[in-house]
Protein backbone atom coordinates (compact mmCIF):
# COMPACT_ATOMS: atom_id res chain seq x y z
CA UNK A 1 0.00 0.00 0.00
CA UNK A 2 1.47 3.33 -1.10
CA UNK A 3 0.35 5.59 1.75
CA UNK A 4 2.25 8.62 0.47
CA UNK A 5 0.68 8.31 -2.96
CA UNK A 6 -2.80 8.04 -1.44
CA UNK A 7 -2.22 11.15 0.66
CA UNK A 8 -0.98 13.06 -2.39
CA UNK A 9 -4.00 11.89 -4.42
CA UNK A 10 -6.34 12.93 -1.60
CA UNK A 11 -4.78 16.39 -1.33
CA UNK A 12 -4.79 16.78 -5.10
CA UNK A 13 -8.45 15.77 -5.29
CA UNK A 14 -9.35 18.21 -2.51
CA UNK A 15 -7.50 21.04 -4.28
CA UNK A 16 -9.25 20.21 -7.56
CA UNK A 17 -12.61 20.35 -5.81
CA UNK A 18 -11.69 23.63 -4.13
CA UNK A 19 -10.51 25.20 -7.39
CA UNK A 20 -13.65 24.09 -9.22
CA UNK A 21 -15.85 25.43 -6.41
CA UNK A 22 -14.09 28.80 -6.31
CA UNK A 23 -13.40 29.65 -9.93
CA UNK A 24 -16.98 29.69 -11.25
CA UNK A 25 -18.61 31.97 -8.61
CA UNK A 26 -15.61 34.31 -8.33
CA UNK A 27 -15.35 34.84 -12.09
CA UNK A 28 -19.12 35.32 -12.33
CA UNK A 29 -19.14 37.88 -9.51
CA UNK A 30 -16.12 39.69 -10.98
CA UNK A 31 -17.62 39.97 -14.46
CA UNK A 32 -20.99 41.12 -13.10
CA UNK A 33 -19.37 43.97 -11.17
CA UNK A 34 -16.71 44.79 -13.73
CA UNK A 35 -19.01 45.95 -16.52
CA UNK A 36 -21.70 48.02 -14.81
CA UNK A 37 -21.90 50.81 -12.27
CA UNK A 38 -25.09 51.08 -10.18
CA UNK A 39 -27.24 54.13 -10.89
CA UNK A 40 -26.75 55.68 -7.47
CA UNK A 41 -28.73 58.77 -8.44
CA UNK A 42 -31.82 56.58 -8.90
CA UNK A 43 -31.71 55.09 -5.38
CA UNK A 44 -34.31 56.88 -3.18
CA UNK A 45 -32.22 56.67 0.00
CA UNK A 46 -29.24 58.19 -1.78
CA UNK A 47 -31.41 60.97 -3.20
CA UNK A 48 -32.75 61.76 0.29
CA UNK A 49 -29.26 61.94 1.79
CA UNK A 50 -28.11 64.07 -1.13
CA UNK A 51 -31.03 66.46 -0.51
CA UNK A 52 -29.96 66.89 3.11
CA UNK A 53 -26.39 67.69 2.04
CA UNK A 54 -27.68 70.06 -0.63
CA UNK A 55 -29.63 72.04 1.98
CA UNK A 56 -26.50 72.23 4.13
CA UNK A 57 -24.46 73.36 1.13
CA UNK A 58 -26.99 76.07 0.26
CA UNK A 59 -26.84 77.29 3.86
CA UNK A 60 -23.07 77.43 3.72
CA UNK A 61 -23.26 79.67 0.64
CA UNK A 62 -24.40 82.46 2.96
CA UNK A 63 -21.13 82.14 4.87
CA UNK A 64 -19.21 81.82 1.60
CA UNK A 65 -20.79 85.03 0.32
CA UNK A 66 -19.81 86.87 3.51
CA UNK A 67 -16.27 85.48 3.23
CA UNK A 68 -16.10 86.55 -0.42
CA UNK A 69 -17.19 90.05 0.57
CA UNK A 70 -14.42 90.26 3.17
CA UNK A 71 -11.87 89.04 0.61
CA UNK A 72 -13.03 91.61 -1.96
CA UNK A 73 -12.81 94.49 0.52
CA UNK A 74 -9.39 93.42 1.74
CA UNK A 75 -7.90 92.72 -1.70
CA UNK A 76 -7.56 96.38 -2.63
CA UNK A 77 -7.16 95.73 -6.35
CA UNK A 78 -9.44 94.80 -9.21
CA UNK A 79 -6.70 92.57 -10.58
CA UNK A 80 -6.44 90.46 -7.43
CA UNK A 81 -7.58 86.83 -7.39
CA UNK A 82 -9.97 87.96 -4.64
CA UNK A 83 -11.70 90.66 -6.69
CA UNK A 84 -15.47 90.69 -7.18
CA UNK A 85 -15.23 89.79 -10.88
CA UNK A 86 -13.37 86.64 -9.90
CA UNK A 87 -15.26 85.58 -6.77
CA UNK A 88 -18.84 86.28 -7.90
CA UNK A 89 -18.71 83.91 -10.92
CA UNK A 90 -17.10 81.28 -8.68
CA UNK A 91 -19.97 81.59 -6.19
CA UNK A 92 -22.57 81.30 -8.95
CA UNK A 93 -20.86 78.33 -10.59
CA UNK A 94 -20.39 76.56 -7.25
CA UNK A 95 -24.05 77.07 -6.34
CA UNK A 96 -25.22 75.67 -9.69
CA UNK A 97 -22.83 72.71 -9.45
CA UNK A 98 -23.87 71.87 -5.90
CA UNK A 99 -27.60 71.93 -6.68
CA UNK A 100 -27.23 70.00 -9.95
CA UNK A 101 -24.63 67.53 -8.65
CA UNK A 102 -27.03 64.57 -8.41
CA UNK A 103 -28.04 64.94 -12.06
CA UNK A 104 -24.39 65.49 -12.98
CA UNK A 105 -23.30 62.31 -11.17
CA UNK A 106 -26.15 60.37 -12.78
CA UNK A 107 -25.15 61.61 -16.24
CA UNK A 108 -21.54 60.52 -15.66
CA UNK A 109 -22.68 57.06 -14.53
CA UNK A 110 -24.96 56.69 -17.55
CA UNK A 111 -22.16 57.76 -19.86
CA UNK A 112 -19.77 55.28 -18.25
CA UNK A 113 -22.23 52.38 -18.60
CA UNK A 114 -22.97 53.35 -22.21
CA UNK A 115 -19.26 53.44 -23.08
CA UNK A 116 -18.67 50.05 -21.42
CA UNK A 117 -21.61 48.55 -23.32
CA UNK A 118 -20.28 49.93 -26.60
CA UNK A 119 -16.92 48.25 -25.92
CA UNK A 120 -17.99 44.80 -24.66
CA UNK A 121 -21.60 44.44 -25.83
CA UNK A 122 -25.03 44.44 -24.26
CA UNK A 123 -24.64 41.35 -22.06
CA UNK A 124 -20.98 41.31 -21.07
CA UNK A 125 -21.29 39.51 -17.74
CA UNK A 126 -22.42 36.16 -19.11
CA UNK A 127 -20.38 36.25 -22.29
CA UNK A 128 -17.10 37.42 -20.76
CA UNK A 129 -17.50 35.11 -17.76
CA UNK A 130 -17.96 32.17 -20.10
CA UNK A 131 -14.83 33.13 -22.04
CA UNK A 132 -12.84 33.49 -18.82
CA UNK A 133 -13.88 29.99 -17.76
CA UNK A 134 -13.13 28.64 -21.23
CA UNK A 135 -9.61 30.05 -21.03
CA UNK A 136 -9.01 27.78 -18.03
CA UNK A 137 -10.83 24.69 -19.25
CA UNK A 138 -10.68 24.69 -23.05
CA UNK A 139 -6.97 24.32 -23.73
CA UNK A 140 -4.87 21.19 -23.88
CA UNK A 141 -3.93 20.23 -20.31
CA UNK A 142 -0.28 20.11 -19.27
CA UNK A 143 -0.85 18.35 -15.94
CA UNK A 144 -3.32 18.50 -13.10
CA UNK A 145 -1.00 20.42 -10.77
CA UNK A 146 -0.57 23.26 -13.24
CA UNK A 147 -4.33 23.38 -13.79
CA UNK A 148 -5.05 23.49 -10.05
CA UNK A 149 -2.42 26.15 -9.35
CA UNK A 150 -3.57 28.48 -12.13
CA UNK A 151 -7.25 28.00 -11.27
CA UNK A 152 -6.61 28.88 -7.61
CA UNK A 153 -4.50 31.86 -8.62
CA UNK A 154 -7.22 33.13 -10.97
CA UNK A 155 -9.91 32.60 -8.31
CA UNK A 156 -7.94 34.61 -5.74
CA UNK A 157 -7.37 37.46 -8.19
CA UNK A 158 -11.07 37.44 -9.16
CA UNK A 159 -12.00 37.55 -5.47
CA UNK A 160 -9.66 40.49 -4.90
CA UNK A 161 -11.15 42.20 -7.96
CA UNK A 162 -14.64 41.81 -6.47
CA UNK A 163 -13.40 43.31 -3.18
CA UNK A 164 -11.80 46.15 -5.13
CA UNK A 165 -15.06 46.89 -6.94
CA UNK A 166 -17.04 46.82 -3.72
CA UNK A 167 -14.67 49.50 -2.41
CA UNK A 168 -14.89 51.45 -5.66
CA UNK A 169 -18.69 51.43 -5.63
CA UNK A 170 -18.71 52.49 -1.99
CA UNK A 171 -16.47 55.47 -2.79
CA UNK A 172 -18.71 56.42 -5.73
CA UNK A 173 -21.78 56.13 -3.50
CA UNK A 174 -20.23 58.41 -0.89
CA UNK A 175 -19.07 60.76 -3.64
CA UNK A 176 -22.61 61.03 -4.98
CA UNK A 177 -24.00 61.86 -1.55
CA UNK A 178 -21.24 64.34 -0.68
CA UNK A 179 -21.23 66.04 -4.09
CA UNK A 180 -23.16 69.18 -2.99
CA UNK A 181 -20.64 69.96 -0.25
CA UNK A 182 -17.60 69.02 -2.34
CA UNK A 183 -18.60 71.03 -5.41
CA UNK A 184 -19.92 73.88 -3.29
CA UNK A 185 -16.42 74.36 -1.87
CA UNK A 186 -15.33 75.60 -5.30
CA UNK A 187 -16.87 78.92 -4.24
CA UNK A 188 -13.65 80.12 -2.58
CA UNK A 189 -10.05 79.79 -3.81
CA UNK A 190 -8.99 78.49 -0.39
CA UNK A 191 -11.28 75.45 -0.66
CA UNK A 192 -11.43 74.83 -4.40
CA UNK A 193 -8.90 71.96 -4.22
CA UNK A 194 -11.54 69.83 -2.47
CA UNK A 195 -13.87 70.32 -5.44
CA UNK A 196 -11.03 69.41 -7.80
CA UNK A 197 -10.28 66.32 -5.70
CA UNK A 198 -13.94 65.22 -5.89
CA UNK A 199 -13.98 65.65 -9.66
CA UNK A 200 -10.69 63.77 -10.16
CA UNK A 201 -11.64 60.91 -7.84
CA UNK A 202 -15.19 60.51 -9.16
CA UNK A 203 -14.26 60.55 -12.84
CA UNK A 204 -11.12 58.43 -12.42
CA UNK A 205 -12.83 55.67 -10.41
CA UNK A 206 -15.85 55.78 -12.70
CA UNK A 207 -14.23 55.77 -16.14
CA UNK A 208 -11.43 53.36 -15.25
CA UNK A 209 -14.16 50.82 -15.96
CA UNK A 210 -14.07 51.77 -19.65
CA UNK A 211 -10.31 51.18 -19.76
CA UNK A 212 -10.80 47.82 -18.06
CA UNK A 213 -13.49 46.84 -20.57
CA UNK A 214 -11.15 47.64 -23.47
CA UNK A 215 -8.38 45.68 -21.76
CA UNK A 216 -10.68 42.66 -21.38
CA UNK A 217 -11.58 42.72 -25.07
CA UNK A 218 -7.91 42.93 -26.10
CA UNK A 219 -6.85 40.34 -23.53
CA UNK A 220 -9.44 37.80 -24.64
CA UNK A 221 -8.34 38.24 -28.24
CA UNK A 222 -4.77 37.45 -27.18
CA UNK A 223 -5.91 34.43 -25.14
CA UNK A 224 -7.91 33.07 -28.07
CA UNK A 225 -4.88 33.40 -30.35
CA UNK A 226 -2.11 32.36 -27.98
CA UNK A 227 -0.59 30.52 -30.97
CA UNK A 228 0.63 33.95 -32.08
CA UNK A 229 3.35 33.51 -29.46
CA UNK A 230 4.41 30.15 -30.87
CA UNK A 231 3.18 26.62 -30.23
CA UNK A 232 -0.26 25.26 -29.47
CA UNK A 233 -2.39 26.74 -26.71
CA UNK A 234 -2.18 24.87 -23.41
CA UNK A 235 -3.77 25.36 -20.02
CA UNK A 236 -0.43 26.83 -18.95
CA UNK A 237 -0.29 29.58 -21.61
CA UNK A 238 -3.98 30.47 -21.67
CA UNK A 239 -4.25 30.21 -17.89
CA UNK A 240 -1.25 32.44 -17.31
CA UNK A 241 -2.61 34.97 -19.78
CA UNK A 242 -5.91 34.99 -17.90
CA UNK A 243 -4.08 35.46 -14.60
CA UNK A 244 -2.08 38.35 -16.11
CA UNK A 245 -5.31 39.90 -17.41
CA UNK A 246 -7.01 39.65 -13.99
CA UNK A 247 -3.92 41.14 -12.35
CA UNK A 248 -3.97 44.14 -14.69
CA UNK A 249 -7.70 44.60 -14.09
CA UNK A 250 -6.96 44.64 -10.35
CA UNK A 251 -4.11 47.16 -10.72
CA UNK A 252 -5.96 49.70 -12.87
CA UNK A 253 -8.26 51.06 -10.11
CA UNK A 254 -5.17 51.42 -7.89
CA UNK A 255 -3.56 53.54 -10.61
CA UNK A 256 -6.75 55.61 -10.90
CA UNK A 257 -6.72 56.15 -7.13
CA UNK A 258 -3.09 57.26 -7.22
CA UNK A 259 -3.83 59.74 -10.03
CA UNK A 260 -6.90 61.14 -8.27
CA UNK A 261 -5.49 61.50 -4.76
CA UNK A 262 -1.89 62.23 -5.82
CA UNK A 263 -0.53 59.55 -3.48
CA UNK A 264 0.13 55.85 -3.52
CA UNK A 265 -2.70 53.73 -2.18
CA UNK A 266 -0.18 52.05 0.13
CA UNK A 267 -0.05 55.37 2.00
CA UNK A 268 -3.79 55.23 2.75
CA UNK A 269 -4.68 53.87 6.18
CA UNK A 270 -8.05 52.67 4.87
CA UNK A 271 -6.44 50.51 2.18
CA UNK A 272 -3.82 48.90 4.41
CA UNK A 273 -5.95 45.86 5.47
CA UNK A 274 -6.85 45.10 1.83
CA UNK A 275 -3.20 45.28 0.74
CA UNK A 276 -2.09 43.04 3.61
CA UNK A 277 -4.74 40.47 2.70
CA UNK A 278 -3.71 40.61 -0.98
CA UNK A 279 -0.04 40.06 -0.13
CA UNK A 280 -0.93 37.15 2.16
CA UNK A 281 -3.05 35.52 -0.54
CA UNK A 282 -0.27 35.94 -3.10
CA UNK A 283 2.22 34.41 -0.68
CA UNK A 284 -0.03 31.38 -0.17
CA UNK A 285 -0.28 30.79 -3.89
Amino acid sequence: MDLTGQIIDAITGWLQTLAAALIAPTLEAATQMLFSTPAFDQIPEVARLWSVLRVIADSLFVLATLAAGVLVMSSGSSQSRYSAKVLVPRLVLAAIAANASLAFAGALISLDNALVTSVVGADPAGQIGHEFAAALQGAHPVNQYVTILIALWAAILALLLVAMYLGRNLVLLLGTVLAPIALGLYALPQTEEIAHLWLRAYTALLFVQVVQAALVVIGLQVIRRSDWFGGAATDLTSGLMLVALLYLLFKLPLAAYQWAFRQRISQSAVAQPILIAARAARALV
